[in-house]
């Protein structure tokens, strides 16, 4: 028997440590509901896991877009039906005209008729989402700036443009000389045209039915102004996933819906009923303009399929990654808590194993004492 090393005492000492600190280590698992509380822990573990979370907030964010895309389309879809029906009531009013029955009668029809031609631009000027207009051609639509070998107008000293309401195409400006400046471009298979005068130097210039804004600036000469601009086809884009091709696969580019339902897009700002061969000209072009308001209602419906999918595929794989991170990070609580009564109970035993161990040596006084 020795005073100097009491083995027992140590190895009871240092069991009891090791369970106090299994003990600990249960107690935060079980207190946080994670199994990694520190790098420690499980250092791999914790790398896939943080890797596993940032993936999952990109992807709850991908969703809310898919919820949002969603939601600008209903409201998008909700100006074009609108937009649709004004166009019913303007053909059945050009219809009523086209009648000798109506007598002198034309002049009102007519009045309502341009009424809701107005009712058509204000609609599409004023339906936006978050700022953005949705039905006037602008939607996505830009003038490439850099590109002025093919946009020649912007490198004609002093002059701007900005788009407004432009759908995608080649407008061609020709400047007469005398503050005479036509424009002209083929959109949706109709040629367009509209000519100003009064051109300045200094003057901001609004060519409304084919949607661009002219500034020419201190540098203008007249009969300079001739050229080209070149809208780039407009389109909303949507990132709905998080795969890592961010450019392509993750996002969704709805092209088709970027509408231009003006009266000057419909190629209708024009057209009056108040007489029979005006009319008739009217049905027409309503005809055209229906069919292509027409176009755009199942673009847009097809819009939303797709994000209705887009929405029901990334729900499913957040819902996946946020399962396989668990597995990782979080605590299995009847283990931890297994583990934890295990552990405390061979804590508590380890301690009055110490304790007998200490008092084992008190033998030896009796052999002093002899």
């Amino acid at each position: 028997m020795k005073i100097q090393t009491n083995n027992a005492a140590n190895f009871a000492l240092r069991n009891m440590s090791v369970n106090s600190q299994s003990t600990e280590r249960s107690i935060q698992r079980l207190s946080s509901g994670f199994r990694i509380n520190r790098a420690g822990d499980d250092a791999a573990g914790l790398a896939i896991a943080n890797k596993f979370r940032a993936e999952n907030r990109a992807l709850g964010q991908a969703q809310k877009n898919a919820s949002q895309g969603t939601a600008m389309l209903q409201v998008m879809d909700g100006a074009i039906q609108t937009v649709s029906s004004i166009l019913d009531r303007m053909k059945e009013l050009a219809t009523a005209a086209n009648s000798d029955s109506i007598g002198t009668q034309r002049d009102k029809l007519n009045a309502e008729f341009t009424q809701l031609r107005s009712e058509i631009d204000r609609i599409a000027q004023t339906t936006k989402y978050q700022g953005t207009a949705l039905v006037n051609g602008t939607f996505g639509s830009s003038i490439d700036t850099a590109d002025v070998a093919t946009n020649t107008l912007l490198a004609v000293a002093g002059v701007s443009v900005q788009a407004t309401g432009a759908a995608a195409g080649t407008y061609t400006f020709t400047d007469a000389g005398g503050g005479a400046i036509s424009a002209t471009a083929t959109i949706g298979g109709q040629t367009i045209t509209q000519a100003v005068t009064g051109v300045a130097a200094n003057s901001s210039v609004n060519f409304d039915k084919l949607g661009l804004t002219v500034s020419y600036g201190a540098g203008y000469v007249a009969g300079a102004a001739d050229g080209n601009i070149v809208v780039a086809g407009g389109s909303g884009r949507f990132q709905v996933g998080s795969s890592g091709a961010y450019g392509t696969d993750d996002t969704i580019s709805v092209t088709s819906v970027n509408l231009r339902t003006t009266s000057a897009g419909l190629n209708l700002d024009t057209l009056s009923i108040t007489t029979s061969a005006t009319a008739v000209t009217a049905l027409g072009a309503l005809d055209s303009a229906i069919n292509s308001v027409n176009t755009a209602i199942g673009n847009v419906g097809s819009a939303q399929s797709r994000f209705d999918f887009a929405s029901a595929n990334v729900a499913v794989t957040l819902q996946n990654s946020q399962a396989a991170e668990s597995t990782i990070r979080d605590a299995d609580m009847a283990y931890e808590m297994s583990q934890f009564t295990k552990s405390n109970i061979l804590s508590q035993a380890a301690q009055s194993m110490l304790s007998q161990a200490n008092q084992g040596t008190q033998g030896i006084l009796q052999l002093l004492r002899g």
